[in-house]
């Protein structure tokens, strides 16, 4: 047997390996607007980091000070904004006795503004359960309510969950939905509450509910104060320490407008990428690799196989086989979290340039240029495992 065809026959167990995890992933994570919404309990303690979010800051802030869960209060941290954010925020809270704005205190070396943000934002906090999400969601009146009896049936330590995310430009579609689609067919779910291997842990850093004393069992943010995914971060620590931890469909509840075009995604996630796989470079390029073959091989060979350039039957039969299971797992991702449909089309290009993405986070990462909203990162020693 030829190269092409192992790698194609290859290719097309590996995305049907996929295929079964994203199946197995629609069940096991679960919608929840379906729970009976709880009665007002334990305090809520809302917390927004806010840094240059003029656009987002009113309606994220409005959509919380309405949610239907009474015992809440709302904590922004005011980031040194350069826009009208102070101004939005001051304007609120003139007419709301729940919203407190506090100013950030200045940035200890070692530590990522946002993770500090988070850390400050946690010591003022008065409420039993602690709230962190970001300044450009916008929040179901119920929201609130669904998460503590989420949190309440099943006893969690941790509750983190999928929102929907807007892609209001071509840009944005080719480069947000594949950390979605990743979330649903790459981690077993199922096989990730049943272990305490770290890897299999995944949360959304948009959505992150914790009850405050698991949150300051594990360190809190000062304990991932230069991680670069502090979410992810975290929920390996609840992980490690054996907690109870579960991911959840709020894509109907939570609507979040990540970036404004395709410079603003592109440099989000540079920052992030490598930082996924903890600064290990044989990984990183190992995964973006991988993930660029996958999803360009098969197509490639189909399209050789149908100009006849290329005539073996097994070839032809794997790289259809593998085109269709990933049409069906990002229509999946699209139907089950509310991504535009055009994903089914465009995932080769959403794939290549997510690859592209990884690559050039791993080099910004050794030059030492990372940087977000104005500020450089913390640089993180590499190691080649």
């Amino acid at each position: 047997m030829g190269f092409l065809q192992s790698q194609s026959i290859s290719i097309s167990v590996f995305l049907g390996i996929m295929l079964v995890i994203t199946l197995s992933n629609l069940f096991v994570i679960k919608r929840m607007s379906r729970l009976k919404k709880a009665i007002p309990g334990p305090m809520v303690s809302i917390l927004i980091p806010a840094r240059n979010e003029e656009k987002n800051i009113f309606a994220c802030v409005t959509s919380l000070l309405n949610q239907d869960y009474s015992n809440i209060e709302v904590i922004v941290l005011e980031d040194c904004s350069s826009d009208r954010t102070m101004e939005i925020l001051q304007s609120l809270a003139k007419n709301s006795d729940n919203l407190r704005i506090i100013k950030v205190k200045a940035l200890p070396k070692g530590w990522l503004g946002k993770h500090w943000a988070c850390n400050q934002l946690s010591m003022e906090a008065k409420g039993e359960i602690l709230f962190f999400t970001d300044a450009d969601t916008v929040h179901s009146p119920s929201t609130v309510s669904f998460a503590v009896k989420a949190m309440q049936i099943e006893d969690l330590d941790l509750l983190s969950a999928v929102v929907k995310e807007r892609t209001d430009t071509l840009g944005e579609l080719l480069t947000v939905p594949f950390m979605v689609h990743s979330i649903l067919s790459i981690f077993p779910l199922a096989l990730a509450y049943r272990t305490k291997f770290r890897a299999l842990s995944v949360t959304c850093g948009q959505f992150m509910m914790f009850r405050k004393k698991s949150y300051c069992s594990i360190g809190g943010h000062e304990s991932v104060r230069d991680h670069g995914v502090d979410d992810l971060s975290l929920g390996k620590l609840i992980k490690k320490a054996g907690m109870k931890w579960r991911l959840y469909n709020a894509s109907d509840l939570v609507e979040c407008k990540m970036y404004e075009s395709f410079k603003d995604a592109c440099v989000g996630f540079l920052k992030n990428y490598f930082a996924l796989f903890e600064y290990r470079l044989i990984p990183a390029i190992f995964v973006w690799t991988w993930i660029l073959t996958i999803n360009l091989f098969p197509l490639v060979m189909l399209i050789l196989f149908i100009s006849s350039a290329v005539t073996s039957p097994t070839i032809g039969i794997s790289s259809t086989v593998s085109v269709l299971f990933s049409i069906i797992f990002w229509f999946l991702a699209s139907a089950k979290f509310g991504l535009s449909p055009l994903v089914v089309v465009l995932y080769p290009l959403i794939a290549t340039i997510s690859s592209i993405i990884g690559y050039l986070s791993i080099i910004f990462h050794f030059f030492g240029c990372t940087k977000w909203k104005g500020r450089a990162l913390v640089k993180k020693k590499s190691r080649f495992i």
